[in-house]
């Protein structure tokens, strides 16, 4: 029955792209479109054998398994109470008692204080809505998020075909294959909706009358960014600000881009040295627990206090585990952690116990884990380990890295990005101011990001998927700067 539902609905949708109106608006040949979400569903395909269907190491099935198995979890509360289900899913009334009552089994809805917007139960909540029509099927999820990236790529396409001397196809081409955002594309988790959300917003903005349609899709974009990765929207509106200094001012323009933001910082650092503080610290905290993760270990709750410890791999050998219950045979040396506080973890020395330890999370140590300079809390810090952090974002995994043949891979793709670069550096077209402000704003928007992932993610293979956003718009600006059969290269 579910292979019958399964084939079913990728019929109905490979059908309604066929005949869409947005098929037309393209261009290109009418069975491009569906012929290419035909791709990304095999590629959706791939995606769930290795982050779902296939349970051998823990660090590619933990995030998309976890998110549906907790999404029918919410979805369950409907029977239980309609009341409590429609508060879970608005947020409006969602108590942390409530979400303690219906979904404290889950691990993944709760992130404590640190979330300023919950991404990780926007994509539970998207679940649990698709489970609906789906029945349970997990293919049937990755279809309907197969379909928002393929407008995503849509809307991308439309927005930079005036702005580009590329052919239409080979425009669409470099959108869709280029690997890292074909595969993350094609999954369960949130690329399909910032891939989305990136298309809607460059889609609404690049229209050239102001109409009611064009208004939607810049508030569609808005919201599936906010909903599912603030920080890319908050990076979005500050490479904006570059792009408007570039345009607006009429002199020096490009002197005077680097210059103003830069001073602009600077003010907001002496102006609001509390705030410079408490960002710091919350980065530090992120990267904290990332590091952790990434380290491996075992966090366990002891009751009735509800005092979490943290024990490093190293220091298995000094637990007695019995499933879930956890008792520690010698006097060592731990960390006490508030979870999902901003309180720093504090470093402790733990006694054996005689009430068992109750097990909250246990992760082997990641294949591709590095280690990254500590940021302590100190802003200075954040300055003296932004290039590093530039430079692992951008550019690692190298051969010489840590981590499987899947690296290989990766620095493959690193360096035809980088090669695709180079190349339009040496045949670029004539560019219009506004072609070049979208330009600086691009480099702008990278670097933000690249700094932000160095400073906070230690495990190379999550530094690889976090970057889609990166490598999309350093490919957005490859197409608006390239000239084809361009036979005087010029600097």
């Amino acid at each position: 029955m579910e292979i019958v539902l399964n084939i079913l609905f990728f019929g109905i949708l490979v059908l309604a792209i066929r005949f869409s109106s947005w098929n037309k608006k393209m261009g290109l040949k009418p069975w491009i479109l569906p012929l290419s979400f035909v791709l990304k569903c095999g590629v959706g395909l791939i995606f769930l054998q290795f982050y779902v269907f296939q349970h051998k190491d823990a660090h590619l099935h933990t995030d998309a398994g976890a998110f549906f198995h907790e999404s029918k979890i919410l979805n369950s509360v409907y029977d239980e109470s309609p009341y409590d289900y429609v508060k879970l899913m608005s947020g409006f009334g969602a108590t942390e008692s409530l979400s303690e009552k219906h979904l404290g089994a889950t691990n993944h809805w709760d992130s404590g204080k640190q979330a300023i917007f919950n991404d990780n139960r926007n994509i539970i909540r998207v679940h649990a809505v698709l489970h609906y029509i789906s029945f349970g099927s997990i293919i049937v999820h990755m279809l309907f998020f197969s379909l928002l990236s393929i407008f995503g790529v849509v809307l991308l396409f439309l927005s930079l075909r005036a702005h580009s001397a590329l052919k239409p196809w080979v425009i669409f081409t470099m959108l869709l294959l280029f690997p890292n955002l074909l595969f993350w594309s094609s999954g369960i988790l949130k690329e399909p909706f910032i891939l989305f959300g990136i298309g809607a917003l460059a889609y609404g903005l690049t229209r050239p009358i102001w109409n009611f349609n064009r208004a939607i899709f810049i508030l569609l974009g808005l919201i599936a960014l906010l909903c599912f990765k603030p920080y890319i929207l908050m990076a979005l509106v500050l490479a904006a600000s570059v792009y408007l200094i570039y345009v607006i001012v009429p002199k020096f323009k490009l002197a005077t881009t680097l210059i103003i933001p830069i001073a602009l910082v600077g003010l907001f650092v002496l102006l609001f040295p509390q705030t410079v503080q408490k960002g710091t610290h919350i980065l530090s905290r992120k990267q904290f627990d990332f590091s952790n993760v990434g380290r491996g270990g075992m966090h366990v709750r002891s009751e009735p206090d509800s005092v979490f410890y943290y024990f490093a791999p190293e220091q298995y050998k000094n637990l007695t585990i019995s499933g879930d219950s956890i008792w520690l045979n010698t006097e060592i040396d731990a960390w006490k952690v508030k979870l999902g506080d901003l309180i720093p973890p504090v470093p402790i020395h733990v006694k054996p116990n005689e009430h068992a330890w109750l097990l909250h999370f246990d992760q082997p140590r990641a294949n591709s884990f590095i280690e990254i300079a500590p940021i302590e809390d100190d802003p200075i810090r954040l300055l003296i380990t932004a290039p590093a952090a530039i430079i692992n974002a951008l550019f690692r995994p190298i051969p010489t890295d840590p981590g499987g043949k899947l690296k290989f891979l990766v620095f493959f793709e690193t360096v035809l990005l980088f090669g695709l670069i180079f190349w339009t550096l040496l045949r670029h077209r004539v560019l219009s101011t506004k072609e070049r402000g979208f330009i600086l704003s691009a480099i702008a928007f990278c670097l933000l990001l690249s700094v932000l992932i160095g400073w906070t993610t230690p495990v190379l293979g999550a530094i690889h998927r976090y970057r889609f956003p990166i490598q999309l718009a350093l490919l957005c600006a490859v197409i608006v700067a390239w000239k084809p059969n361009f036979r005087k290269i010029t600097l």
